[in-house]
């Protein structure tokens, strides 16, 4: 009996022993776990609080994207940029031109019908909303898919409805972007997808937002966060539509209540990309974010560039009363005039849009900026004879082109007579009268240096000479009055 015992307990023992050196273990893993967990918690935090309050050399937010701006909408101003001006690839932030000359060139009642090559000459794995061959949807509806969804079919539906093929579409929205002023953008297609000779940059990006925000209707859709197309002579169901744009949508982690509208944009090569807007106070402010990954960074990187304009930015007049100097209008008179190979006939002014009031930091000085006018002739056919440009030591604030008129060209007899007729030629004095009055001058300065400067010996005669005149003249008057 006792073996048995005995036998029992020692079983026993090689069981559980194995067993509590395994709790052990498992009891020492969870303790490092923990540990490290915490760890990761705390530096994690760490890294969000150094983000949160790390400023770049200029005191604007650190941004993840490649390349960003804003601008200001009613003026056009640049308040921030971060490598503005270098090639990036749009994606569908390509469709604000899109459906830019879609508003100005279709009309919301118009039909689309899909083609072949607007269903299929597009990545199936691209954005769409589905349409086939042979489908009909409206312009209205078609402009909400391309906005909300971008929808790359709908954009080729468009472009041959309008133009008759995408190619001569594509002319009209490089010819637009040349008028608005941007110098390095180049469209190859209506929607976006990757192209190496599809390219722009934020600068550009934002002046085309700019222009599209002049138009109600594309207001009111970009800012929409769900809508619904309507069955079509092919599919008896609702399409619903949803707001790619996060910042404006209220239940998204990224909602921005500041946001009125934007188009996102994304493509491997691409990165993300986000053109918004926003509009707090007295400001309507315009942010591009280009490049950036992961994607939705552009959403953080936006939030972040709107709340320290917002919060850091002011209006201020100090342009209003800005008068160009006689010197400036001298300069951009000897400009012309080289440029035309003649004299001006007229009376030359120089004119800028200085009634716009500038958004200026609150740590900056208006009283110590500066205005400079540079000349140039690459604009001249336009009106434009240069650049009045209004900076500080360490940032430039406005560059606003400076338009030229009264400038008649003394070779164009028309020109002349048209000046002479409605009172703007400038008034040319005749030769001889020049001469008359140029030897006059001579002789009345060469006798204020025989009066004045010679000495008094020499001059005491004739002054005394001149002194018996006077009295002889007043004897006889005096005379004559007895």
């Amino acid at each position: 009996m006792k073996k048995i015992i005995t036998s029992i307990l020692i079983l026993t023992l090689v069981l559980v022993a194995p067993c509590g050196k395994i709790c052990s273990y498992a009891e020492e893993l969870e303790d490092e776990y923990v540990e490290d967990t915490e760890e990761y918690s705390e530096e994690e935090n760490t890294s969000e609080e150094v983000t949160e309050e790390t400023k770049d050399e200029n005191g604007f937010p650190i941004i993840t994207c490649q390349s960003a701006i804003v601008m200001d909408a009613s003026t056009g101003q640049v308040i921030y940029e971060k490598d503005a001006y270098s090639k990036q690839y749009p994606a569908s932030t390509t469709k604000i031109m899109t459906a830019l000359i879609a508003l100005e060139q279709g009309n919301m009642n118009d039909t689309l019908v899909m083609s072949e090559n607007a269903i299929w000459g597009i990545d199936r794995d691209s954005s769409n909303i589905g349409l086939d061959v042979g489908e009909e949807i409206s312009m209205k509806d078609g402009l909400y898919a391309i906005l909300m969804s971008s929808a790359n079919e709908v954009c080729v539906g468009a472009a041959e409805h309008i133009s008759g093929s995408t190619d001569a579409f594509v002319e009209l929205m490089n010819d637009k972007a040349k008028s608005l002023g941007c110098t390095g953008t180049n469209f190859v297609n209506v929607n976006g997808l990757h192209d190496d000779n599809h390219y722009t940059c934020a600068y550009d990006l934002a002046i085309m937002a700019r222009a599209a925000l002049s138009n109600p209707t594309f207001r009111e859709m970009s800012a929409c966060t769900y809508y619904e197309v309507p069955p079509t002579n092919k599919i008896n169901d609702i399409r619903y539509l949803w707001q790619n744009n996060e910042l404006i949508c209220e239940t998204s982690d990224y909602y921005y209540s500041y946001c009125t509208g934007g188009k996102t944009g994304y493509t491997d090569q691409a990165g993300g990309t986000l053109v918004s807007w926003a509009s707090f106070n007295d400001m309507e402010l315009i942010c591009v974010v280009m490049n950036t990954q992961p994607k939705n960074n552009i959403f953080a990187d936006s939030i972040k560039l709107y709340d320290y304009m917002f919060y850091n930015y002011y209006r201020h007049g100090f342009l209003q009363d800005f008068e160009f100097s006689p010197e400036q209008l001298t300069n951009a008179q000897k400009v012309l005039n080289e440029y035309y190979g003649c004299d001006n006939a007229g009376k030359l002014k120089l004119n800028a849009d200085t009634n716009k009031e500038l958004l200026v930091n609150y740590s900056a000085d208006p009283d110590s900026f500066w205005n400079s006018l540079s000349i140039s002739t690459d604009r001249i056919d336009e009106g434009i004879i240069g650049t009045l440009t209004v900076h500080d030591s360490n940032f430039t604030y406005i560059k606003l082109p400076v338009y030229f008129s009264g400038y008649v060209r003394s070779d164009d007899p028309e020109a002349i007579r048209a000046a002479y007729a409605d009172g703007s030629l400038r008034p040319i004095p005749d030769k001889k009268a020049v001469n008359i009055i140029k030897k006059l001058a001579v002789w009345i300065i060469v006798l204020v240096i025989i009066l004045v400067f010679l000495p008094i010996r020499i001059t005491a005669g004739p002054r005394a000479l001149l002194l018996s005149i006077f009295k002889r003249k007043k004897k006889k008057k005096n005379r004559k009055r007895r």
